[in-house]
């Protein structure tokens, strides 16, 4: 064995000295993380199978093999259980990898990979949406922060009217989006009107901050 393969001393808090970024998990809490992956999986698979219907904890801990009040201690009420499996179900949404030199181009990028990802999986969050009220609940997978930066490039840039708020005009894009993916939720548009409206509030907010209005 040669130094490099010695074994190395962790710190206590479970991190390699020799500059590992990741913390190593105990026991308990590797145990604690497969529960609570079984848990959301088990969950996602009942409302693939019957998108109508409403997955009990009893259903989903059956499934999951772990005891029912184990799915509230390890995922939380039903909004965060709705709100967890919102982010699983987002897993490949990866918004911080999109890239275009125009910073507008790169908003309508990011608001049409949410599409897709909405549309590739419509009867899980067709179902998780109109069971999730979203209160109090920040998604991993928010896009708000990307559409902000943005709008700050663009500010950068100068072709942004001066001294707009870049953080509120994403947040209206955010915003806007989601009212029309709750119109697609409810059936009222389809998943190529969800796209063009998407991309629309992209436009007119970029054009509202270039003029510089409230």
């Amino acid at each position: 064995m040669s130094a490099n393969d010695a074994p190395r001393d962790l710190s206590p808090d479970g991190r390699d000295p020799g500059g590992g970024a990741e913390p190593q998990l105990g026991l308990r809490e590797r145990s604690k993380r497969q529960r609570t992956d079984r848990i959301l999986t088990a969950a996602l698979e009942l409302l693939r199978e019957d998108p109508e219907a409403n997955p009990t904890v009893e259903r989903i801990a059956a499934r999951a093999h772990v005891a029912p009040m184990t799915v509230f201690n390890l995922v939380g009420k039903w909004d965060q259980i709705w709100g967890a499996l919102a982010d699983l179900a987002l897993g490949d949404l990866d918004v911080a990898s999109i890239h275009a030199e125009d910073p507008q181009e790169r908003a309508r990028l990011i608001v049409d990979a949410v599409v897709r990802t909405l549309v590739a999986d419509p009867a899980v969050f067709r179902a998780l949406l109109s069971r999730w009220s979203g209160a109090g609940m920040v998604l991993k997978h928010d896009p708000t922060d990307a559409l902000v930066a943005c709008l700050q490039e663009a500010a950068d840039r100068g072709t942004l009217a001066s001294g707009v708020s870049t953080r509120r005009y994403g947040e209206v894009i955010a915003t806007g989006m989601l009212g029309t993916i709750q119109l697609w939720t409810a059936g009222l548009v389809s998943d190529r009107g969800l796209r063009a409206r998407s991309r629309e509030i992209v436009d007119i907010v970029f054009a509202a901050a270039r003029a510089g209005e409230s």
